[in-house]
């Protein structure tokens, strides 16, 4: 679960966009700290955006993209979306080894390595996933699920 006061999110677009951009932000906390060769707030950075971005594919997977196969009868697009995950966790491996060596080349090709899918990952699910799921629930069912997603 998330600490702190959030915005009151009404959809699953709003809410799992709006961690995509936190997510984005803390990647880019990790990024600067390398280039300034401060690793150990590098270090830092990247433990929040790990145990984060390993949150949001956890709720993705275990919660949203069930709900969404149930919803709509389609599996094609999760299936794509997991499989992405796979090439995210192991990007996001890539990274955690170079930051716990201090390796600033390793970073930048685990970073390159994690840009390669990352983006357009984001894309497919904040243009089409999460708009289809919420069209796909009725505005009690949005909110429930946009509840349950942020409580878990």
């Amino acid at each position: 679960m998330l600490t702190g006061a959030l915005p009151a999110f009404k959809s699953v677009t709003e809410y799992l966009s709006w961690d995509h951009d936190r997510l984005d932000a803390l990647l880019e906390s990790v990024r600067s700290a390398v280039e300034r060769r401060d690793w150990d707030a590098a270090r830092r950075y990247f433990h929040d955006f790990q145990g984060g971005l390993d949150r949001h594919i956890r709720l993705e997977e275990e919660i949203l993209f069930p709900r969404f196969e149930q919803s709509t009868g389609r599996t094609d697009p999760t299936a794509v979306l997991r499989r992405e995950h796979g090439r995210i966790r192991a990007a996001l491996d890539l990274l955690a080894r170079a930051l716990d060596q201090g390796e600033g080349r390793e970073f930048r090709v685990g970073l390159a390595s994690l840009l390669t899918v990352l983006p357009d990952h984001n894309v497919k699910e904040e243009q089409v996933l999460y708009p289809a799921t919420d069209a796909a629930l009725s505005e009690d069912e949005c909110r429930a699920l946009t509840t349950r997603l942020q409580e878990a």
